[in-house]
């Protein structure tokens, strides 16, 4: 099976707190395939989601980054 080029997620910005400072919720809701030789990708979406708003695609990490990241966090 070949590999996801991109992770695809949804992000929401919540409402400021007393700061004024917003928090940006990220939700994966699939992944993106490139195209077998040709320009493109195929994306790919959780069955039964709604989506809606932005769509963001990051390039997929490392394990070792992921969970050097939740540890930090």
């Amino acid at each position: 099976m070949r590999k996801p080029v991109y992770h695809v997620y949804v992000t929401q910005e919540s409402q400021p707190d007393a700061r004024g400072e917003k928090n940006t919720y990220w939700t994966k809701v699939g992944v993106a395939f490139a195209h077998n030789g040709k320009p493109g990708l195929n994306i790919v979406l959780i069955p039964g989601i709604a989506v809606s708003g932005r769509l963001v695609l990051l390039e997929p990490r490392e394990e070792s980054d992921i969970s050097q990241d939740s540890a930090a966090a």
